[in-house]
């Protein structure tokens, strides 16, 4: 397993030191890089200059599909979260055959479809009575990102930096985050493939402290500086335009700003069905959940959109 979380983590300078991926495997039309559908939906358009975005659904459980709050999967002790909708629009110029720069603005939406909340906890009702039903522009963010294979391995690298724009996250300091993430697929037949992704993020902050009823709290031990995630997922394509993928995280760490080592979070299972309309346009609900603790009430259901024009 450890030799196969290193194969995933290639920095992007070592491509270019790699044999002619032309050669090795013949472009498809275009000039596509790589054959797996979702690296290939990651990747964008073909075209020089394209419309570049991505949607995200984060709603209820099983049990409560409709609920404006969303249990928090890995720690069931602490508050849940509230439902939101998350979109980046923006423009991607392809540099090469392989590199890509894109820009973006986001846009975020708490409950987008919730008229009321339910809810005991007091957090919660405040961050829906500022935040409920409102669309706002939300963090600009700029990425390169290039395609490739390594051997038989077919890679996307991205490097993106996002400047931090979003009320709930201000109010707690948030300034920026870097974030590295890589993801590679293995084609075992026409059908299968065993895939894994790679993510690291580091956040920066503008202010250590809030004030609360006048008083004034530390709150860094509460400000995520570093996280660490990896995970290995079974692609099965059942036809040319629908996919199941089982995922299962390999480890997630999370370091606050005051501690010295990184706490080390529950390892969460996913299961996806993605439905490719065709190459650049994809929609994908998912379920997330924890093995060792499988009920209904502790899932969380997803919706990831991906379109690239």
């Amino acid at each position: 397993m450890f030799k196969f979380i290193v194969l995933l983590f290639p920095l992007s300078i070592f491509a270019n030191t790699q044999v002619n991926t032309e050669e090795v495997h013949p472009k498809g039309s275009k000039g596509e890089v790589v054959e797996n559908p979702t690296l290939k939906t990651l990747s964008g358009a073909l075209s020089d200059w394209s419309l570049y975005s991505s949607y995200s659904y984060k709603g209820g459980s099983l049990e409560k599909i409709n609920s404006a709050e969303r249990p928090n999967v890995r720690n069931k002790e602490a508050k849940p979260y509230l439902a939101e909708f998350t979109g980046n629009l923006g423009l991607k110029y392809r540099l090469t055959k392989q590199d890509n720069l894109s820009i973006q603005i986001g846009i975020h939406s708490t409950t987008p479809f919730h008229s009321n909340l339910e809810t005991d906890n007091s957090q919660n009702q405040s961050d829906y009575d500022k935040y409920g039903q409102k669309t706002s522009g939300d963090d600009p963010t700029i990425s390169y990102f290039r395609t490739y294979y390594i051997g038989d391995l077919q890679n996307i690298s991205f490097f993106k930096y996002a400047y931090v724009t979003r009320d709930s996250y201000r109010e707690y300091g948030g300034r920026s985050i870097f974030q590295y993430s890589h993801a590679g697929a293995y084609r075992i037949n026409k059908a299968v493939y065993i895939a894994g992704s790679l993510n690291y993020e580091n956040y920066a902050y503008d202010k250590d402290t809030i004030e609360y009823f006048g008083r004034d709290y530390n709150i860094r031990e509460s400000q995520p500086e570093h996280k660490y995630r990896a995970n290995l997922s079974a692609e099965f394509y059942l036809s040319r335009k629908i996919a199941i993928r089982a995922i299962t995280d390999l480890f997630s760490y999370t370091r606050y700003r005051d501690q010295i080592n990184p706490e080390e979070d529950k390892r969460q299972q996913t299961l996806a069905t993605t439905y490719f309309f065709n190459r650049d346009i994809s929609i994908a609900p998912s379920v997330k959940f924890l093995l060792e603790d499988l009920r209904a009430d502790r899932t969380n259901l997803g919706l990831n959109l991906n379109v690239n024009l």
